[in-house]
């Protein structure tokens, strides 16, 4: 039996049910019951929809959120750098290959040739006259001259000097540097792209690469500007600061014992007052906001007892390290390390000399990148030692430059503080936190 049922309770009195749900409900009510069912099934369906839509987007956010933050800017630049990596060995290890396939190896030209011309010197020594100098010096020297371009063009070709080696600088590690001098715009040179694709892809490849690398590298500073920062307060700061309340201290003790022995009946707030005084000159409030500043008066001026006075001294420590530059001298030896111990690095790798470690550095960290200095480049290095040089080459780059970034993090800082301090001075400004 149905009384307000639409359903058909079964297949063999499905007339009789027809019949009592038309008998039971008039025609225009059927109507609107069938309108309403199917209204509240559309709303579900948009409300599933919704629903989906509202996971997409928060999922859309979360994603987003994670890849601007700074250890998601930091595995997209990495990832993009191995997938570039991947990608111009492809293409241009392909050319390469091919380009290779169609010769003979350049070490067996080499040695061809340096075969051929210990032949011909000898059929010279032979049947030449050995004893007559100028002519023999001649011919000598023009086959000489010849032996000589040929092993130019050799070299130009890729041999670095082993008979049977078959050069290749598309390598996974050649490709790898290419791509990180591309987005940190250094372009050393040493390699570049010989097909079309290759050069196509290199400019769609910086025009996304450099922004990401540069946000990143921010990024990266300002992290390590502020454990700098950090580590400076807690070490430099923290050990003068430490120096600079024990002698307030002692003073306010001297101050208090030279009252107390005067009889005065204020030298608690007597001795509360210079010590505060000279907090302030001695700058452990002087990084403070003006209501901190407040706060450590209030507190000074309702000292009353010795002993409250000289634990108030020995807790006042309101420098926040956010708040304190580090100074320029400092960056500068830091930069100045880090370039002196790359020098000694390559020094030891590249059999260069100090100087021109020191320069290749300078050159790279500075992002000129003249390309006359590369890492990997001898003659006498293997496959995998020159390997391992470009890795080398790609993280000490990585890192110097995310150090630049905090250097000039804290420069920039440290600029800025000195020129508030002047326009205080100046009479420009009355608060330096007002900026």
């Amino acid at each position: 039996m149905a009384t307000q049922g639409t359903r058909i309770e079964s297949p063999d009195d499905s007339n009789l049910n027809k019949e009592k749900f038309y008998y039971s409900h008039p025609p225009h009510q059927n109507q609107q019951i069938l309108t309403n069912q199917t209204s509240i099934t559309r709303r579900e369906v948009r409300r599933k929809k919704t629903k989906k839509i509202e996971k997409f987007k928060n999922a859309c956010k979360k994603t987003t959120t994670f890849l601007f933050s700074r250890v998601g800017l930091c595995i997209v630049c990495i990832g993009y750098v191995a997938v570039g990596g991947l990608i111009f060995r492809s293409i241009e290890g392909s050319y390469e290959d091919e380009k290779m396939k169609n010769k003979s190896l350049v070490g067996d030209l080499v040695n061809i040739r340096t075969d051929n011309l210990v032949h011909e010197i000898w059929n010279m020594t032979k049947f030449e006259k050995v004893f007559h100098e100028k002519n023999y010096t001649s011919k000598l020297k023009k086959k000489l001259i010849e032996y000589q371009k040929n092993l130019t063009d050799a070299v130009k070709d890729g041999y670095k000097g082993s008979l049977s080696y078959n050069a290749t600088k598309w390598t996974y590690p050649g490709s790898i540097l290419y791509s990180v001098t591309i987005v940190t715009t250094i372009g050393y040179g040493h390699i570049t792209c010989e097909t079309d694709t290759g050069k196509i892809v290199t400019i769609f490849y910086a025009i996304f690469g450099i922004p990401m690398m540069l946000l990143c590298l921010a990024n990266i500073g300002s992290s390590m500007a502020n454990l700098f920062r950090f580590m400076y307060a807690r070490v430099c700061c923290g050990y003068c600061n430490y120096v600079k309340r024990r002698n307030i201290r002692m003073k306010a003790a001297a101050t208090l014992s030279s009252a107390a022995a005067a009889g005065q009946a204020n030298a608690a707030a007597a001795a509360a007052a210079l010590s505060l005084a000279a907090l302030t000159s001695n700058n452990l409030i002087a990084h403070a906001s003006a209501d901190e500043k407040q706060n450590e008066n209030e507190k000074f001026s309702k000292t009353a007892d010795a002993t409250e006075l000289i634990d108030l001294i020995d807790e006042t420590n309101v420098v926040d390290y956010k708040k304190i530059t580090v100074p320029i001298s400092i960056t500068l030896f830091v930069l100045s390390s880090y370039v002196l111990l790359g020098g000694i690095l390559f020094k030891t790798l590249e059999e260069w000399t100090v100087i021109e470690g020191v320069y290749f550095c300078f050159i790279t960290l500075s992002t000129i990148g003249l390309g006359d200095y590369v890492p990997g480049n001898s003659i006498n290095d293997t496959d995998t030692q020159a390997e391992l040089k470009l890795v080398g080459c790609s993280l000490y780059l990585l890192m110097g430059l995310s150090l630049l970034a905090m250097c000039f993090n804290l420069m920039q800082e440290e600029v800025t503080a000195k020129f508030k301090k002047l326009a205080v001075r100046l009479g420009i400004i009355d608060d330096p936190n007002y900026w």
